[in-house]
């Protein structure tokens, strides 16, 4: 009876801690800050959260920031700017803000551009794992809460659908099979299934416009020619009108196609961290060609003058032709927020004065 009793008691422990997990689960109540890409889908959670009881007297208003402040912010790397205490190195999780805690940073894309992301070559890098592109653009038209609920079954399948991909690939390997280009982009990016990616446009062919100054000394022609920046569009429109432009300013204009043939898009997030790594590379192949020339080396103006370093250290990834550029609803959203201000006057305290002074 006792045995019973016990495995009973058990049974019942382990239902109740399923129970509170698959509540944890559905709804993570951590305090966060949010910083959105969008303009509008920060005033719609700001008016959802007026209709609450206990924040309908609240001062709730939109701000605008830097995305380097928002990414910084939600890095809590480098020079993160984590609020309360960081994360504890031996178990790797937070206080709660009971316990002096860090409030949690997080970038919020925008669902404007995550619709034109789920149509685009490359959409799995952004967390968009459906079956077909329209299949995940339907999804991102729905409601908030319908979105995090498909999203989080997808977390929850993510481990299954990861093991059977590699599987399915080493299959392919043993039979000498070439893996798909799609089916590659879904087992490389599995860790985005469920999850959101902050997207960037890219289309081949768009360069952007080389400065002023350049196309007076080079001349246009030239400087088109050589033009080396490669922009990353956060906008998809913006990228379409900008192709607009260059083909009606094109002496080719017939040859050019009145919309891109493909449009790719990639998780920025992915791409600051490449920049970031080659930037690395490129300093630390230049330190290993300053101690090859010894004392030389040490010297800027010897080391600039005398070129025997290897053919290898001067290569390029060409990622440092990449140009973000912004949104511009986001650059309008930002003169408009700026220009109205805090809506509070900004007056010295008054000095004590009368018979109390």
């Amino acid at each position: 009876m006792e045995s019973g009793n016990s495995g009973s008691d058990d049974t019942a422990d382990m239902d109740k801690f399923s129970r509170v997990q698959q509540k944890d689960d559905m709804q993570d109540t951590r305090p966060i800050s949010l910083y959105f890409m969008d303009e509008h889908d920060a005033r719609a959670l700001a008016d959802e959260m007026k209709q609450m009881k206990h924040m309908k007297d609240s001062d709730l208003r939109v701000t605008c920031s830097s995305l380097g402040k928002a990414v910084r912010s939600a890095s809590n790397l480098g020079r993160g700017l984590p609020t309360g205490q960081g994360i504890d190195d031996n178990t790797g999780k937070l206080l709660t803000m009971d316990d002096g805690g860090s409030l949690r940073h997080k970038v919020v894309p925008s669902k404007r551009e995550l619709f034109y992301a789920a149509r685009c070559a490359g959409r799995e890098r952004v967390g968009c794992f459906g079956d077909s592109p329209n299949e995940d653009a339907d999804l991102l038209l729905q409601p908030q809460d319908v979105i995090e609920a498909n999203k989080m079954q997808a977390r929850r399948a993510s481990k299954k659908n990861t093991a059977r991909r590699i599987q399915k690939a080493r299959q392919l390997e043993k039979e000498g099979l070439m893996e798909s280009p799609e089916d590659r982009l879904r087992r490389e990016y599995a860790h985005m299934e469920g999850q959101v990616g902050l997207p960037v446009f890219y289309s081949e062919g768009l360069l952007k416009k080389p400065p002023a100054l350049r196309r007076i000394f080079q001349g246009a022609k030239s400087a088109w020619a050589t033009s080396s920046l490669t922009p990353l569009y956060f906008s998809y429109e913006d990228l379409m009108k900008d192709w607009s432009i260059m083909r009606e300013r094109s002496n080719n204009k017939n040859k050019i196609p009145e919309t891109p043939p493909q449009v790719e898009v990639f998780n920025m997030l992915d791409v600051v961290t490449s920049i970031d790594k080659d930037q690395w590379r490129a300093e630390r192949r230049s330190e290993l060609v300053r101690e090859q020339k010894g004392l030389v080396g040490k010297i800027p103006i010897l080391h600039n003058l005398i070129n025997t370093g290897k053919k290898s250290a001067s290569k390029k990834s060409g990622l440092e032709k990449v140009v973000f550029v912004p949104s511009s609803l986001g650059i309008q959203a930002k003169e408009r927020i700026s220009a109205a201000g805090s809506m509070k006057t900004r007056l010295r305290p008054m000095r004590a004065w009368g018979k109390d002074a």
